[in-house]
């Protein structure tokens, strides 16, 4: 319920941004005006070094905001803490990581290890004491 109202809010925001000042319309706009002024070599409101690094930094920042609302969904994964199995209380040990596991320790802030019980074979993510 709370990412969906983060997401209302969102929509909402930005709405409200396009009905006042038609700020998504004139950006869609000018980045369709500025990539037909690159394929055609022709000028454009600003340098092309710096349109091009704009862009980049805008496709960084969506692909940012993508992997942490990714992270947000993965979190509830994280099913023990430390070296204990939430199924049985055995212990663990410790499984090497996959790599979207380390994406995610990195995303999350948060030390993040893949532990699998000795006694009922429980696989899965827990947090580092």
């Amino acid at each position: 319920m709370r990412r969906l109202l983060a997401f209302v809010a969102s929509v909402l925001v930005v709405l409200g941004l396009e009905l006042s000042t038609q700020i998504l319309t004139l950006t869609i706009s000018r980045i369709t005006a500025g990539v037909r002024a690159i394929m055609a070599g022709a000028e454009f409101y600003v340098p092309t070094g710096r349109f091009v690094v704009g862009l980049v930094f805008v496709i960084a920042g969506l692909v940012l905001f993508g992997l942490l609302v990714w992270s947000g969904g993965v979190h509830p994964r994280v099913g023990a803490v430390g070296a204990v199995c939430p199924n049985c209380g055995g212990r663990t040990q410790r499984v090497r990581r996959r790599r979207w596991q380390r994406l995610f320790s990195l995303l999350v802030g948060r030390a993040i290890a893949r532990r699998r019980c000795e006694t009922c074979g429980w696989v899965g993510l827990a947090l580092r004491d």
